[in-house]
């Protein structure tokens, strides 16, 4: 299978923040309610640096193992542009010492694994699923392409031409290449806003020197993460991983620092004409990063405004007979240095010009907003509808719909070893818990009242 890079606006708008805080709320001594007859969980590293995590969930025989690797679109330079992008693609369908690109596809499809790998602005991520039996093989898999890739300049460019024609598609997508735009200018002048995909002139020039020595230079243990879940014994999975990555060396490259995010100077609106019938339009703007405890109100307050049944924004352009838009989703992004909000529409391009004005009124003045029956005095209080109780319930209910997705944990346990910095939280739910109105009103105005919103409409093209 051929992988899917990281796409902001399928992602649900707390969901992997979810994830992520339950993997935090893991490693924070199980402080999550995980049955003791069923799972338990362990952390160590190995002698080379590698962060593991191992966490038991015999619900399902399967065993996901997950390896995020300290590399990302932000580490890039205009001369180095899509290169991660570029390894990432060679490491899943390229061939190792051992082994040609054709025979880790056999095995994989031998084993009926689940094979994937994914670019993101902080890390990279290479994940794989098999059936229990088969949990040696997904071990030694990962550790042959992570750690033993062989890069020849032929398959090199094989795989760039796969990747250049991805940006042909990529312009077939409109909210994809939307969120494209979005980031280059909502992250201008910081290192979010290097496209994941890449530059294709500097793909098409690419060596197989250059991107041997980014591998030599990032692909090592100290810089890398490994989380497995699933049907396994702790005590003989640890003895297994340690046997199986344990003699892999590597010096950790040296630090790289990066400046938080700043929001931008002035607000941005971009028309961009594709082959479409309906507008298609996105609003940004900066967010919490992965360490701000600013993220709980902000998961809420993304549910309350652009999700569930009953999304705000969506009532307060579609009010009565009006109908501005016709679809609406919000997606919450936090990396590292920074992070996003970004509310993505389907719409009439005849509207257009009165949905962006309306949206962007609408979240300006979310800070006024009333969230639940408490804010509404009097006896218009049993009436009202509690957004900030249904928004709680759904964040709760994906939350552990999350942890019987035994890969998406593996994933964001990896990332979690290296994005978190500073001592885990107690409990991710508990946090959400005490987010009250008051917390949504003050996160809305520090976010989203004195935002220069960043705004890309995909439109049809005008005919002659």
């Amino acid at each position: 299978m051929r992988n899917t890079d990281q796409n902001p606006n399928q992602r649900v708008s707390q969901g992997t923040c979810i994830l992520l805080a339950l993997a935090l709320s893991t490693l924070g001594i199980l402080s999550i309610s995980l049955p003791a007859s069923e799972e338990a969980a362990k952390y160590f590293v190995l002698d080379n640096g590698l962060k593991v995590f191992l966490l038991e969930k015999r619900n399902v025989p399967l065993v996901n193992v997950a390896t995020a690797v300290g590399l990302g679109s932000k580490d890039e330079t205009a001369e180095t542009s899509g290169l991660v992008h570029v390894l990432e693609h060679y490491i899943l369908f390229r061939g190792t010492e051992s082994r040609s690109g054709s025979e880790v596809s056999r095995d994989i499809r031998r084993h009926g694994a689940y094979f994937n790998a994914h670019t993101g602005q902080d890390l990279a991520f290479f994940e794989i699923s098999v059936p229990t039996s088969a949990s040696d093989f997904a071990l030694s898999n990962q550790k042959e392409i992570l750690f033993h890739l062989k890069i020849t300049q032929e398959e090199l460019d094989t795989e760039k031409e796969i990747i250049l024609e991805e940006f042909r598609q990529l312009e077939d997508d409109p909210f994809k290449y939307a969120t494209s735009l979005v980031y280059q200018n909502l992250f201008r002048g910081h290192p979010y806003a290097n496209p994941l995909i890449g530059d294709p002139e500097v793909i098409q020039n690419l060596t197989q020197e250059k991107i041997a020595a980014l591998y030599g230079r990032y692909f090592v243990p100290p810089n890398c993460s490994l989380a497995v879940v699933g049907d396994f014994s702790l005590e003989e999975m640890e003895e297994k991983v340690r046997q199986v990555f344990g003699d892999v060396r590597g010096e950790a490259p040296p630090p790289l620092k990066f400046e938080p995010a700043k929001p931008p100077e002035k607000a941005v609106d971009l028309d961009v004409e594709m082959d479409v019938q309906k507008a298609y339009l996105v609003i940004a703007t900066q967010a919490p990063d992965f360490n701000n405890p600013d993220q709980y109100a902000m998961d809420v307050l993304t549910e309350v405004l652009g999700r569930g049944v009953n999304p705000l924004l969506y009532s307060a352009l579609n009010q009565g007979p009006r109908k501005l838009v016709e679809t609406i989703m919000m997606a919450y992004q936090a990396h590292k240095y920074g992070g996003a909000v970004l509310a993505f529409f389907t719409l009439d391009p005849k509207n257009l010009g009165m949905a962006k004005r309306e949206a962007v009124n609408y979240l300006r003045r979310a800070r006024e907003g009333y969230f639940s029956p408490q804010d509404i005095p009097g006896e218009q209080q049993m009436f009202a509808f509690d957004h900030l109780g249904s928004a709680k319930n759904q964040i709760k209910y994906n939350a552990y719909q999350s942890q019987e997705r035994g890969l998406s944990m593996a994933v964001s346990l990896a990332q979690f070893m290296i994005l978190r910095e500073g001592p885990a939280e107690s409990n991710y739910l508990e946090n959400i818990d005490r987010v009250k109105s008051g917390d949504l009103r003050k996160i809305a105005g520090k976010y989203l009242g004195r935002a220069n919103f960043v705004i890309v409409s995909i439109i049809p093209k005008k005919t002659k």
